[in-house]
């Protein structure tokens, strides 16, 4: 009983935190449908920016707050300069956000180095429920995921921009024929997407060592999370996505190697698309 409520509290702090990386995509994926392969630079550029904050003497929190603005602004002025030329062309845009990737990872090495930096966790040692010593960060973390979640669902759900984002996600030419300006809303989906982004590689710096890729420890996972949970479902879907993807990952590890969990996660989600290709919550 022991052994498997500990397996369970692991898979839920590993579901939790995949989310968490996932809902820039999800943001931005989901909701104005573009391919955002330069998600993994947005978060690798989030624990960066926290990285030289927290080193220039800014409270931790204050310095991913920052990184996740400063990420934010970096997707504003791209969307801004290219992708919105290419809304009407998927394809393109993968290809100019692959670039994108391409281009800030080599710039990451040019300013920080190839050297691995680390982040000082700023909630250190575990927190005692029952029989169980849950560690205090990622848990901390978890539960911010859920609030994040839970706050863009009710601005999705409850407030006048978030219908207008639905509006047109339903139609955008008959939502721009009753006045939304198409334009700003896909610049603010995009800031959104790109910031909460740039927040998920700030929290998730001090778990691991920083490097030029460490987004790319997220990127084919996030992918996988919102593809299988449901493409445009922002709360169901994602946590739905990162428990099949993070969950069955560690279950999966119990029993094999972490090379072999993960080709049978990604397995496991092949054949899931197979069967329902809308994703397990019916996407738009």
């Amino acid at each position: 009983m022991q052994f498997a409520l500990s397996v369970a509290v692991d898979a839920t702090l590993i579901t939790l935190v995949l989310a968490l990386a996932a809902f820039g995509l999800a943001v931005i994926y989901g909701l104005i449908g573009v391919i955002n392969m330069g998600h993994g630079a947005m978060l690798t550029l989030g624990a960066y920016f926290t990285w030289a904050g927290v080193g220039a003497g800014l409270p931790f929190f204050l310095a991913v707050a920052l990184a996740g603005l400063g990420v934010g602004l970096i997707g504003l002025a791209f969307e801004h300069l290219i992708i919105r030329h290419f809304y009407d062309r998927p394809f393109d845009t993968l290809l100019l956000t692959w670039a994108f990737f391409l281009i800030t990872t080599e710039l990451i090495k040019i300013v920080f180095g190839s050297d691995f930096r680390n982040v000082a966790s700023p909630v250190t040692g575990a927190w005692r429920v029952g029989d169980l010593n849950l560690p205090a960060y990622r848990t901390f973390v978890c539960m911010l995921t859920l609030v994040l979640i839970a706050g863009t669902a009710l601005v999705f759900f409850k407030t006048n921009m978030g219908i207008k984002i639905r509006a047109l996600i339903q139609n955008r030419e008959v939502a721009s024929l009753l006045g939304l300006n198409i334009a700003r809303t896909y610049k603010l989906v995009f800031f959104a997407g790109s910031c909460l982004a740039g927040l998920a590689g700030g929290l998730i710096a001090p778990m691991l060592s920083i490097d030029p890729y460490i987004g790319n420890v997220f990127l084919v996972r996030s992918f996988f999370v919102v593809i299988v949970g449901g493409v445009g479902q922002l709360l169901g879907g994602t946590l739905i996505g990162s428990f099949l993807i993070g969950g069955s990952e560690t279950i999966f590890a119990l029993f094999s190697s972490q090379v072999i969990a993960q080709a049978a996660v990604f397995l496991l989600a092949i054949v899931l698309l197979r069967f329902r290709p809308q994703g397990i919550v019916r996407g738009r």
